[in-house]
C-alpha cells in the first residue's frame, strides 16, 4: 500500500514536471489529479498531457482546457473497457489507439468485435488495427464497416504495410466512384439543376 502510494505521488510529480509553466495553475493542479486517478486505473496519461498542453498553446480558456481532458479520459476509460471485452490484456499504447479511434467517432462495441475477430492477437498488432480503423472513420467510413474493412485485411493474412495502406486505397476508391457518378450524371429523377438561376422577367 505505501509503495502504491509512493508510485501515484511520483506520478503526480512527473505530470507537474512536463506541464510546468506550460499550462496555466488551475489546469496544471487539474490535470495532475485526473492524471493521477487515470494512471491508477492503468490508464496512459500522455494524451491527457499533450491535451493540456495543446489548448493552453492555443490561448484556449483553462475551463475549457479541463473540459477537454476530462473528455480524453472518458474516452481512454472507454477503450480499455472495450479492449477487455475482447480479451486485451492492458496495454497503455493500445488503449491510446483505442481512445484514437473513439474520438473519430468509431463505436466501442465494433472495436472489441474487431479485436475478438483477430482471436490472440499482439498488443502490436491490436493498436496497428485500431488506429487504421479510427483513420477510416474519421474519413467518413462507418464505424462497422470499418471494423469489417480491417478485420477483413487481417484475415487475410495481409502484411502490415497492406493494412496501412488501407485508409489512401479506400480514399482512391471514393474518389474513382464520385468521378464516375460525376461522368453519368444526375440519378433519374433529378435533372441537373440550371448553372445560373433564371433572369427575372421584364417589367
Amino acid at each position: 500500500m505505501i509503495l502504491t502510494l509512493l508510485a501515484l505521488l511520483g506520478m503526480q510529480q512527473g505530470i507537474a514536471d512536463r506541464l510546468s509553466g506550460r499550462v496555466p495553475p488551475d489546469v496544471d493542479a487539474a490535470v495532475e489529479s485526473l492524471g493521477t486517478d487515470a494512471a491508477a486505473r492503468g490508464l496512459p496519461i500522455d494524451p491527457l498531457i499533450q491535451k493540456a498542453i495543446e489548448g493552453s498553446a492555443k490561448r484556449v480558456p483553462p475551463e475549457r482546457v479541463i473540459a477537454a481532458v476530462r473528455l480524453v479520459v472518458m474516452q481512454l476509460d472507454t477503450a480499455a473497457a472495450a479492449l477487455r471485452a475482447g480479451g486485451m490484456i492492458s496495454d497503455t499504447l493500445a488503449i491510446a489507439a483505442g481512445a484514437f479511434a473513439i474520438n473519430a467517432g468509431m463505436d466501442a462495441r465494433d472495436i472489441t468485435n474487431l479485436i475478438l475477430r483477430g482471436g490472440g492477437q499482439t498488443a502490436v498488432n491490436v493498436r496497428l488495427e485500431l488506429n487504421v480503423a479510427g483513420t477510416l472513420v474519421a474519413m467518413g467510413v462507418p464505424s462497422a464497416e470499418a471494423a469489417n474493412l480491417v478485420s477483413a485485411s487481417v484475415q487475410s493474412d495481409s502484411p502490415a504495410t497492406k493494412l496501412l495502406s488501407l485508409p489512401s486505397r479506400v480514399q482512391g476508391e471514393v474518389a474513382r466512384a464520385a468521378a464516375a457518378q460525376a461522368r453519368r450524371g444526375p440519378p433519374p429523377g433529378h435533372p441537373q439543376p440550371p448553372p445560373h438561376p433564371p433572369a427575372p422577367p421584364h417589367p
